[in-house]
């Protein structure tokens, strides 16, 4: 059962999943883009259960069955050691007696550790990454939940209580001496497919336009088909500045091929978030503020430019909400950038919630508007350090069943939504529609300028 993705996304909103309350935040027609030009217009007026009969709508039913099968398995973590270094929290599968490492966290400070999974039996540790190679010495903190102790998850039971306190070296050892800097135990994860830092082209058939649709209509299939990941296109250095492209739902990283072309690639260096776009969008923002975590424990920089197109800006802003409440704003100077991103919600992906006799996209629910997912994006403030530049899209179609104006996909409402617009430090509007903003040159010139303007300014000043 295709579970092992699920367990690697730890998010602090999981009871919302389809058989709670209806949720409403449908943002990025990516999605529609990816499935077809067809499904594409039958969303946007609406009648999106014809579309998903043309669509595999029996695997999607399926995948979503075992995603909502899901319990949260969650508690405090504490760390009294005065080193304060980073901790991994590992969590593993306990079966026939034998025990099988399957996800891990790193925390920067203390906080909540939380892995979703499917009803059996878990064992949890952690450790102090002292020197931060990730492997554990018995010379670090560590600890058990537990004596250690088999949590048994049954189903539709979360268990939010799993406190996990680390003692000095010498109190526990921790038998299994996790090693995941071994490609070895990174094999044995049940997350093969999720990647971090693996160099790749653009051109690689992962990113194929099949793999896209395929992460919009089957997730679970694609998390253990394809898998995704941060990926580079070159070797780190750190001397350049990453930039890191998110695209939208149902796309690739094929979609950013124009822009990455166009770019000064002496100064800066792209990385590629992938992700199952089919997914709840609280648990695509936690494995991409996983893959953050990961990325600044294993390279050092302290600048980091975001491109984000339509759903990928809202998982961007809510990457950088949890960087900000988890305390850690003052480590990097961050710019920004989202293109055409529906802040204010997308009301086919609620017509899809009140009318669809047959179900559902899970993230579908985050993209309507007034959902839990799009309220909670504007609480968090941003700090000095980190700068939001509001791009939209205006060129677009009048539709007989809308009056609003739009760029092909999003309302201008929805792009230019008043919260939007107050957080952003800079809005630019373009006469591009909704994909053709991707390839647009005065889009490629606006954007390299503020690429330069942000190298040269000082780490935590901009």
């Amino acid at each position: 059962m295709p579970y092992f993705y699920l367990q690697s996304l730890n998010n602090s909103s999981s009871s919302h999943r389809l058989h709670a309350t209806k949720r409403t935040n449908m943002n990025s027609p990516v999605l529609f883009n990816a499935c077809t030009r067809i499904l594409e217009r039958v969303l946007l007026i609406g009648i999106c259960w014809y579309a998903l009969a043309g669509c595999n709508f029996i695997a999607l039913h399926h995948n979503v069955e075992i995603y909502e099968q899901q319990v949260r398995l969650s508690g405090q973590l504490w760390n009294p050691s005065t080193q304060k270094s980073p901790v991994i929290v590992l969590l593993y599968q306990v079966s026939n007696q034998k025990k099988q490492l399957i996800s891990y966290r790193i925390y920067h400070k203390p906080d909540r550790f939380q892995f979703m999974v499917l009803p059996g039996q878990y064992l949890i540790e952690g450790f102090e990454d002292a020197n931060q190679d990730l492997i554990y010495q018995d010379t670090e903190w560590a600890a058990y939940y537990g004596a250690p102790s088999v949590i048994t998850m049954e189903p539709t039971q979360d268990q939010l209580n799993l406190n996990l306190k680390l003692e000095p070296p010498g109190s526990i050892v921790l038998e299994e001496l996790p090693n995941l800097a071994s490609p070895g135990s990174r094999a044995s994860l049940q997350l093969p497919h999720i990647r971090f830092g693996e160099i790749v082209t653009l051109e690689d058939s992962l990113f194929s336009e099949d793999n896209g649709r395929l992460g919009l209509w089957e997730p679970l299939r694609f998390a253990q088909e394809v898998g995704g990941g941060l990926y580079f296109l070159e070797a780190f250095d750190p001397k350049k500045i990453p930039i890191l492209f998110i695209h939208g739902a149902g796309a690739t990283p094929q979609s950013w091929a124009p822009l990455i072309q166009g770019m000064d690639r002496d100064t800066f260096q792209p990385w590629l978030f992938y992700y199952p776009s089919g997914l709840y969008l609280d648990d695509t923002t936690e494995l991409l503020q996983h893959a953050l975590s990961q990325m600044s424990l294993t390279y050092p920089f302290n600048q980091l430019i975001i491109v984000a197109h339509s759903m990928g800006g809202m998982i961007a802003r809510a990457a950088m909400n949890i960087l900000i409440q988890k305390g850690r704003a003052h480590e990097f100077s961050v710019l920004l950038l989202t293109l055409a991103t529906p802040w204010g919600g997308h009301q086919a992906a609620q017509n899809a919630i009140d009318y669809s006799p047959i179900g559902m996209v899970p993230s579908w629910i985050d993209l309507a508007p007034e959902s839990p997912f799009q309220k909670k994006l504007f609480e968090t403030h941003l700090p000095p350090m980190f700068q939001h530049y509001l791009i939209f899209s205006y060129k677009g179609r009048r539709s007989a069943l809308s009056t609003e104006n739009d760029d092909g996909a999003v309302s201008l409402a929805s792009q230019l939504h008043p919260k939007a617009q107050h957080s952003a430090t800079k809005i630019l509007g373009l006469n591009e529609d909704h994909t053709s903003i991707l390839t647009s040159p005065e889009m490629m010139t606006q954007l390299n300028g503020m690429f330069k303007t942000f190298q040269k300014s000082k780490p935590g000043t901009y």
